[in-house]
């Protein structure tokens, strides 16, 4: 029978761009066979076709720009096509609050001509798009967060309609004219002629990157940082951390101080609700969320990424630390689940296992609140009679101050050791 493939959910009203084809007309697949890669603003997504059979006509090219429902193959298939819906795919790439659902076909999304922003943007984009012109959802979501006016830009020549490139190009040549964007971020200077001092070597930066540093660039510029450090004991903790590691390990976990921090971390954030918040500067807001989903920075060959435990509050921390263990591995071999990077409501940084005594982390918005740590080292005590040696962690929360003040990240550190130095702390 004749079957037409279609592209699944990436998300509510989100859409992407064909980066590679990996099959050609004539070609024999397997049932969850990888036949293209989508793009998007958080992953390179690897989309499995939902029966087996061969090959007839690919309907999309490299670049297209596509979203729920778009038709990406023909194929003739060798038998009846599952009724449900493919899987999730799985994804490579970076930051919903929702369980993960199946998710069903839809028609592709329609295009239409952009409208102003509505309040609930964090920073709106006025005027409509020019005459004539469409806007792609994700175009039209960027440009809201960015602050941009989609009257300004224009699309590629030949196109109808705005893309998200449009958008991130104009946004780069806004900074780099001296124009600016939202949050003020300062224009890029001409950098020196390097050729006169030596020879030199340029590498286009990948497309993870590219993402990293833009969504680095509008943080650092929309959010007005401050930052504070503190010192927890660990001795005791550690102590309890070897006695119990063997019991987790047994459970398919690790017990890591990573994990333990997720569960520390989250304890605070139930008594002091504004970390785990956003604020929304349109209509000068801010949201509270009822829900703990904290994102745990991850080194991969590919660059920081920050996958998200969900639902943190309401798990164990065997259940944590199995998780944990579960969702670093997929991440550092680009199995990424679409939404494991996405929803979180507070981030850790532990860089502890490289080294490091002091870091400073950019707040990953739209959160509003970052913990960094770094590698415990043991340190004199007096203990009033005699120096004793104790493991010491630096920890550094940021902040951003519209939401917080630093009396109260003060109080979060305070907390938050309290909790490390005695664990039991945690259940009160």
């Amino acid at each position: 029978m004749s079957y037409e493939f279609k592209l699944p959910s990436l998300g509510d009203g989100v859409t992407g761009k064909i980066t590679e084809i990996l099959v050609k007309p004539g070609d024999t697949v397997s049932q969850e066979q990888i036949v293209v890669i989508v793009g998007t603003d958080k992953v390179d997504a690897e989309m499995p076709v939902d029966t087996a059979g061969t090959i007839e006509e690919i309907l999309v090219n490299v670049g297209d720009e596509v979203t729920d429902g778009t038709p990406i193959l023909r194929m003739k298939s060798d038998g009846a096509v599952a009724e449900s819906t493919p899987a999730a795919p799985a994804a490579e790439s970076t930051t919903a609050a929702a369980p993960e659902k199946t998710p069903e076909p839809a028609a592709p999304a329609a295009e239409t001509t952009a409208a102003p922003a509505t309040s609930a943007s964090p920073a709106p984009a006025t005027g409509p798009a020019p005459e004539g012109l469409r806007v792609s959802p994700l175009a039209r979501k960027r440009a809201k967060e960015m602050g941009v006016n989609l009257s300004d830009i224009r699309p590629q020549e030949g196109a109808s309609r705005i893309s998200y490139k449009d958008v991130i190009d104009f946004v780069k040549r806004q900074i780099d004219t001296g124009g600016g964007v939202a949050g003020g971020a300062p224009a890029h200077k001409a950098l020196p002629n390097f050729e006169k001092f030596g020879t030199i070597r340029r590498e286009k930066q990948d497309r993870i990157g590219i993402l990293t540093a833009d969504n680095m660039v509008y943080a650092f510029n929309a959010i007005p940082h401050a930052w504070i450090t503190e010192k927890a004991d660990i001795t005791r903790l550690e102590q309890l951390r070897q006695q119990y590691k063997d019991q987790v390990k047994a459970a398919g976990g690790s017990l890591t101080t990573t994990a333990i921090l997720t569960k520390a971390v989250t304890a605070v954030l139930r008594k002091m609700p504004q970390f785990n918040a956003s604020y929304d500067p349109a209509s000068r807001e801010v949201i509270y969320k009822d829900f703990y989903h904290i994102g745990i920075a991850v080194d991969t060959p590919r660059g920081l990424l920050v996958p998200v435990i969900r639902d943190a509050d309401k798990k164990s921390l065997t259940e944590i630390a199995v998780e944990l263990r579960e969702l670093s591995t997929r991440t550092r071999d680009g199995k990424n689940k679409l939404d494991d990077l996405d929803g979180g409501t507070f981030s850790i940084s532990n860089i502890g296992g490289i080294g490091g005594t002091n870091m400073i982390s950019i707040v990953n918005w739209p959160q509003v609140a970052i913990l960094s740590i770094t590698a415990a080292q043991y340190e004199p005590y007096w203990n009033g009679s005699e120096f004793e040696p104790r493991l010491m962690m630096p920890m550094t929360i940021g902040w951003d101050h519209r939401v917080i003040n630093g009396a109260d990240a003060a109080r979060f550190l305070q907390q938050l050791k309290a909790i490390l130095e005695e664990p039991f702390l945690g259940w009160l």
